[in-house]
């Protein structure tokens, strides 16, 4: 499926894009996961999308002027404010200072609808989604990610090429086991581009 990704700072987003983000995240991560988060009026949403940070957002292509249905999320955000790990999963850090770099961007609230599907190993969206997420990465200066994800991800994104460095033992949180981890740009770059040759 060939999907439409736009990748831009929140305030450039129409509020009908916003609000098929937030009632996205809603779906996966209360109904799907069973995770805590706040819930308002069928969104969730939380204080740091009041910082505008930049989504990701994939969808089905659209017909004429209509968009398509949206089937994916990510939100970025400059490790030079407030973000997740550094200020709601600081034990992540084990009392290392948190990453503060114009270089470095947090990675959060990544969602994908599955229509209900489910299986083994990374769907073809999230494959594209973490393509996109790199190359954006790549062409805007970013040399590390840095995101909190559960170990059962991590063990995912390195067997699908994603060069990652953890900043700590994971940690149980919630009813997940979960870990502070860097993603590097270039090395994840190359590696992503030696397999679109060989397939």
């Amino acid at each position: 499926m060939a999907l439409q990704i736009n990748i831009a700072a929140r305030r450039e987003f129409q509020s009908r894009d916003l609000w098929e983000m937030h009632t996205l995240r809603a779906k996966v991560f209360q109904g799907r996961l069973g995770w805590e988060v706040p819930v308002l009026s069928g969104m969730e949403i939380d204080g740091y999308d009041a910082l505008d940070p930049h989504y990701m957002m994939m969808r089905e292509p659209g017909a004429g002027a209509k968009a398509g249905i949206l089937r994916g999320c990510w939100r970025l955000l400059p490790t030079e404010g407030p973000y997740m790990l550094k200020d709601s999963f600081s034990q992540l850090l084990h009392g290392q200072p948190a990453p503060c770099d114009e270089h470095i961007w947090e990675l959060s609230r990544f969602a994908i609808e599955t229509g209900g599907s489910s299986h083994f190993g990374f769907s073809e969206i999230t494959m594209e989604s973490i393509s996109a997420i790199i190359r954006y990465g790549h062409e805007h200066g970013i040399e590390r990610y840095v995101t909190v994800t559960t170990t059962a991800i991590e063990r995912l994104l390195r067997r699908a090429g994603v060069v990652t460095e953890r900043l700590g033992p994971p940690l149980v949180i919630g009813i997940e086991t979960a870990v502070a981890l860097y993603v590097d740009i270039e090395p994840t770059c190359e590696v992503l581009f030696d397999r679109r040759l060989a397939s």
